[in-house]
Parts: structure tokens; C-alpha cells; sequence
């Protein structure tokens, strides 16, 4: 059985025309690709330039220095925010939290809206954490993971099972502050535990294709948290998770077989068991593909 499947439902973006291309002021560099049915609602706004017959938008000429381009992305995003078709992904999703977009690479060159970048296609980045009870402190022998159900009032996947600690990265927070950050309000796990558990593993990249037709290009940064032994000291602090159980290897295997895991967070799960050894090219028939699949290269510039 493979796990190909999960990876598929992740990295599900395919380039196809009716896609807008999201263009700098310059002109030069893309930032991300915009859907038709978004791509409409930006004719309303005068800080863009819209060419229907190339599918490209771009930010205005006169956009040209970092400070300008976080004020027109304000106010667009607070113009967009009302209107009927935006009420769920922009209004009601809107966090008060802002994302960095970069160009070129490394270099920030606006602060966006998080809920404002969902429509836009620019690549965002978070921390996935998984915590874990090796082999050797296991009562059973088999390594452990501690897996929380996501809260069944949330508004995306309630009730489907998630990372121990995950979390967007949002400006100003650096990786390690959003890390000790996270820990806290999702796991109550104190910054000095953490501090001394923690180990940073890489990262992995995807392009997801929502339902509703849109591309989300997301880097995730991969850590784990080694706990000593079986004891709870996860205490939620932000009503995020119902629970968390300490699943061993088998049952986390046969979970994600089950497709009862997010779907990203099934993809980071299925990274840490390849970077763990559970699961190998003897016994995965794509593992070629879905470790390509999981460090996508992005069309944009990045972090």
C-alpha cells in the first residue's frame, strides 16, 4: 500500500492558463498566480493593473518602495473584505496577521494580509512540530507520537487529526520565536523544554490546490520534539485541539491509511517517517516520487 495518495491531495497544483500571473511593479518577477474567479474582483481596484487578454496582474508602477506596497495591500485588502464573494475566505477569515511575500529572494517586499494572501497565490511559510516517544522510552518498544484532534468548532477540517504543534509564520516572528510561540498556546510546553528537546529537521514544500480553484504555494519548516518518556505534559492553552493521544507507529500508520489526518499534516507525518526509517524505498513502491513531491522547487522567490 502506498502513500503516494497522500501526497497527491497536497501537491495537487497543475499550471494551466486560466490562471493570472501576479506580477511586481517592475514588471520582472512573479509573485504568485491568481485565479480567474479572484482575478475579476481586482478591475475594482485602481492600485492594479489588470490585462484580461495576457491573465497577468500587476502591482502599479508607482508602488515602488516596501513602505508603499504594505499600505496599498491594506487598504486593497479592506476593500475586497466586504464584498459578498469574499464574506468566507477574506472577512471572516481575516487574522489581523501579517505575512512577509519576498522578491528577490530573502529579501522582503511586502507585508500582506494572511487572509489576503490565500487569494493572491504567494508562497507562505509555517512550523510543523512533531512530538515524539522514541522506541527505547516506550513501553511498548515502538516509537510514539503525540497526535492532537483538531477542535470540532473549528472552521477548516474539524475533528481530523494534526501535528503536535503547528503554526503560520507571521511578521515580525522569527522560526525559532515562532516555534517557543506555538509550543505555548497549542501544547503548553514551556520555552526551556522545548529549548532542550527540540530538533530542526528541514523543510518541505508543496503547491495545494483548493477546492474552490485556487493555488497555495506553502513551505513548511519541520522540526521534532523527543520526549524522555510517556508522561502527558501537553496542556492546550487555545482550545485548538479537542485532545492529544499518544498513538505508536502502527496506529499513526494505519490513521493516515484512513485519510484521518489533515492533509498537510499528513504530509509532514509521512516525512517524519521517512526521515525515521518506517518508511523506505523497500517498502514504499513511489518513494522516489513522493520525496520529490514533498520538496517541490517553487516558481517564486522565497525566504
Amino acid at each position: 500500500m502506498t502513500f503516494l495518495d497522500i501526497i497527491e491531495a497536497v501537491d495537487s497544483f497543475k499550471w494551466n492558463d486560466s490562471f493570472y500571473k501576479f506580477l511586481t511593479h517592475d514588471g520582472e518577477s512573479v509573485l504568485g498566480y491568481i485565479s480567474s474567479t479572484v482575478a475579476k474582483s481586482f478591475t475594482i481596484l485602481p492600485s492594479f493593473e489588470v490585462d484580461q487578454e495576457t491573465k497577468i496582474i500587476k502591482i502599479g508602477g508607482d508602488y515602488d518602495t516596501f513602505e508603499k506596497r504594505n499600505s496599498m495591500f491594506a487598504e486593497a485588502g479592506e476593500k475586497l473584505r466586504y464584498l459578498p464573494e469574499f464574506d468566507d475566505l477574506l472577512n471572516k477569515g481575516w487574522r489581523n496577521e501579517l505575512y512577509t511575500v519576498y522578491n528577490p529572494s530573502t529579501v522582503p517586499y511586502v507585508l500582506i494580509e494572511r487572509a489576503f494572501s490565500v487569494l493572491l497565490g504567494v508562497v507562505t511559510y509555517g512550523v510543523h512540530i512533531n512530538g515524539y516517544v522514541p522506541p527505547q522510552n516506550s513501553t511498548n518498544g515502538k516509537l510514539k507520537m503525540w497526535i492532537p484532534r483538531r477542535s470540532l468548532t473549528k472552521p477548516t477540517y474539524p475533528g481530523m487529526l494534526d501535528n503536535t504543534v503547528a503554526g503560520g509564520l507571521g511578521y515580525p516572528y522569527g522560526l525559532e520565536e515562532t516555534v517557543y510561540k506555538e509550543c505555548f498556546e497549542e501544547a503548553g510546553l514551556e520555552k526551556e523544554f522545548v529549548k532542550n528537546h527540540i530538533k530542526s529537521n528541514g523543510v518541505v514544500s508543496y503547491m495545494y490546490l483548493t477546492k474552490d480553484g485556487r493555488v497555495q504555494p506553502e513551505v513548511e519548516y519541520t522540526y521534532d520534539i523527543k520526549f524522555d518518556n510517556e508522561e502527558n505534559i501537553i496542556h492546550p492553552q487555545d482550545g485548538e485541539a479537542e485532545d492529544f493521544q499518544l498513538l505508536d507507529v502502527d496506529q499513526v500508520l494505519e490513521r493516515l491509511h484512513t485519510k484521518q489526518f489533515k492533509p498537510n499534516c499528513g504530509l509532514i507525518i509521512v516525512d517524519f517517517l521517512i526521515r525515521h526509517g518506517y518508511i523506505c524505498p523497500d517498502n514504499e513502491p513511489n518513494y522516489l516520487e513522493i520525496v520529490s513531491r514533498c520538496h517541490v522547487k517553487m516558481p517564486f522567490a522565497c525566504r
